[in-house]
């Protein structure tokens, strides 16, 4: 069994897609999917940051890509 999630990525622009993840995937499940570097990131569900590690329970998702420098 899979479920579709509607994935907006922030990462200098914005990028819209739906991706099938299994049932039990976790969050760190769903970047291995995208090919995104899980140290670089936030995932947001309404706003708030979730584990990577935590059950998908949303099927709408923000990834937000971490800017940092000196």
């Amino acid at each position: 069994m899979s479920k579709r999630l509607h994935v907006t990525i922030q990462a200098g622009e914005i990028s819209e897609q739906i991706v099938e993840v299994a049932e039990s995937a976790t969050y760190e499940d769903l970047l291995d999917k995208l090919n995104i570097n899980q140290e670089t990131v936030l995932v947001l569900n309404e706003g708030n940051a979730v584990p990577l590690d935590g059950a998908v329970n949303s099927d709408r998702l923000t990834i937000l890509k971490v800017v940092t420098g000196g």
